[in-house]
């Protein structure tokens, strides 16, 4: 039984606690359960992209997953990368790029710069068939042919508006 942490719509914790799966618990408006997904991109400009489980839909999607209570979002793209393909990241720099709202849950989307050998990683089979480095056209072109799930699209493209703005204020 997993325990979720209720968020507001800025992000701040509300206190309530819910049951994941639970069907009687009804969130108001301003009430969501939080979810992180992280994008890791190498040397090359490629994105690590996952094939999910025929059990979880096919679809391509990047690594993350439901933030459990008493867990920070940054903690949650740790646990679960290293849950999903087998790689620690516990000292890497990770790096945050806020949250959206969509449908219902609150997203936190995460970065990191990192070159990840295949060969390394080890899938966990319930959730996820096989990764592989992709470039942003590729993903582009499973976006566009609904081959991604909808919600990390909509997350990639924040990912990289928000990365190009940071590199603009940089300049």
């Amino acid at each position: 039984m997993e325990i979720l942490d209720v968020y507001d719509n800025n992000g701040n914790l509300t206190g309530r606690k819910i049951v994941r799966g639970d069907k009687s618990e009804v969130l108001s408006e301003n009430e969501h359960i939080a979810l992180a997904v992280i994008f890791i991109e190498n040397e090359d400009g490629k994105f690590l992209i996952q094939k999910t489980s025929q059990e979880k839909g096919g679809e391509f999607s990047s690594t993350g997953g439901h933030v459990n209570s008493g867990e920070t979002p940054l903690e949650t793209i740790k646990r679960e990368v290293k849950e999903e393909i087998g790689i620690n990241i516990d000292n890497d720099a990770i790096e945050e790029y806020g949250f959206l709202l969509y449908d219902k849950p609150i997203r936190y989307i995460f970065y990191l710069k990192k070159q990840i050998d295949l060969n390394s990683v080890s899938v966990q089979q319930e959730e996820v068939e096989y990764v592989k480095y992709m470039t942003i056209e590729e993903i582009e072109e499973l976006i566009e042919t609904k081959q991604m799930l909808k919600s990390h699209a909509i997350m990639f493209r924040e990912l990289l508006k928000k990365k190009l703005e940071r590199r603009k204020c940089v300049k």
